[in-house]
């Protein structure tokens, strides 16, 4: 009869397996814990930014109603690269822009406000109305009507507001309600603006295009900093106390389905070995 093969099934050893696949369990572990921990800190995040207003820019038209804001994001970080190159004065004095849109049927007043991409500044450029006018492009031709507003800036404003790589443009419905937009191009294409200083002339980019209203307010800040990636995102760090918590229970559960899968081992093993008891006489 052949030993009893105790070094396999020790406790030592039932031990020491238990501790390599908690081990190897641990990195799928501490990725689930980090997955619910980015997803608990997306959701702070969530609640913390103002998400409310409405994002429009891949429209072709929105309705605003009376009390709304529409605002536009304007890339302007061109006109200080091409002013440079030219020797001229690094910001603009002049700012002219046009909303264009199909032909309204009523009369739609605006107050507008061109403001810093952090809403620190803000300049009035008075209220507005919708004009009269002719559009000509591969995807339209026809009457619009056409929103234009100028804004004449000192240097000192001028250096305040474009000091960021943006500016946002604030139209405030002071009237009826109206549909705003010209299909097919987008919201943000119905948009056309310049901006102007020495003899340079550069157009600015339109960018994101959000509606607010008294109760969905637009939060500016958004516009001055460069939306956050996935690649970008803060990334939360693991949590080594539940990894060293839910690694022990492994271990220790592991230990106890082994010991006794290695007791019932040893007792199939003895009973096989053991010689057959031999009859009682007659």
């Amino acid at each position: 009869m052949q030993p009893e093969l105790y070094g396999l099934h020790s406790r030592w050893m039932i031990l020491r397996w238990g501790f390599y696949f908690a081990i190897l369990a641990a990195p799928a572990m501490g990725a689930s814990i980090l997955d619910a921990s980015a997803l608990d800190a997306s959701a702070l995040d969530a609640s913390a930014l103002d998400i409310s207003a409405l994002d429009v820019s891949a429209k072709t038209s929105t309705v605003v109603h009376t009390g709304d804001t529409l605002i536009f994001q304007l890339l302007t970080g061109s006109f200080g690269v091409n002013a440079a190159l030219q020797h001229q004065p690094l910001y603009p004095t002049d700012v002219n822009f046009a909303l264009v849109s199909a032909p309204l049927n009523g009369l739609a007043g605006f107050a507008a406000t061109l403001e810093s991409a952090d809403g620190k500044v803000a300049l009035a450029l008075g209220d507005l109305t919708f004009g009269l006018g002719n559009f000509q492009s591969s995807g339209y031709t026809g009457a619009v009507s056409v929103l234009k507003g100028h804004l004449n800036l000192s240097l000192l404003d001028s250096e305040r507001l474009f000091s960021a790589s943006s500016v946002v443009i604030a139209l405030q419905n002071k009237g009826s309600d109206v549909t705003v937009g010209l299909a097919p191009y987008f919201l943000r294409q119905s948009l056309f603006a310049s901006l102007s200083g020495g003899a340079l002339s550069v157009g600015a980019i339109p960018g994101s295009v959000e509606l607010g209203s008294p109760h969905n307010p637009v939060n500016l800040k958004h516009f001055g900093a460069a939306g956050t990636s996935a690649a970008d995102s803060p990334v939360p760090e693991p949590q080594t106390g539940r990894l060293f918590f839910a690694g022990g229970v492994l271990l220790c559960g592991l230990s106890a389905v082994l010991a006794r899968v290695s007791r019932g081992r040893k007792q199939g093993y003895r009973a096989k070995n053991q010689p057959f008891a031999s009859a009682n006489p007659l």
